[in-house]
């Protein structure tokens, strides 16, 4: 079959049969409703950066990793918004411009009796917060915090 004609047949099974094209496509296909395993695959991240702001506030439907660079104010975290998943994972990354910089946290961010949600930055030092959505608490757990990096 020509080309042509094979790119327009494919365009016209997707269009009026609800059918996928492969065209080009190695492997096996990853379905949308099945279960399948993945081996030798990589998930990148989803990554919001943002330099500073006195309520950062992470989206759950688009990030996995909320980076400040060069937080210039006292901030207060804002519950994410989006809607989380049991299990789903957010690592946030808090970098100061040269000055500590107090922190806070809305109450949707648990934390526990042997880690502590951090209160101040440590000046132009690298602090990292881990948390996990517990959808039977409605809140994220504080996992871990790695400060002074």
């Amino acid at each position: 079959m020509a080309g042509y004609a094979k790119i327009l047949l494919e365009a016209d099974l997707t269009a009026h049969a609800g059918l996928t094209s492969t065209h080009g496509v190695s492997g096996s296909v990853v379905g949308t409703s099945d279960t399948q395993t993945l081996t030798n695959k990589r998930v990148n991240p989803r990554v919001t950066t943002i330099a500073s702001s006195a309520t950062p506030t992470p989206n759950a439907n688009t990030d996995d990793y909320y980076i400040i660079t060069a937080l210039a104010v006292a901030a207060t975290f804002g519950a994410p918004t989006g809607t989380p998943v049991q299990g789903q994972k957010l690592i946030i990354r808090i970098l100061d411009n040269g000055t500590a910089r107090a922190l806070s946290w809305n109450a949707i961010y648990k934390a526990g009796t042997d880690v502590a949600l951090p209160i101040t930055t440590v000046i132009s030092k690298v602090l990292y917060c881990g948390f996990m959505y517990n959808s039977a608490s409605s809140k994220w757990d504080l996992l871990a915090t790695v400060n002074n990096i």
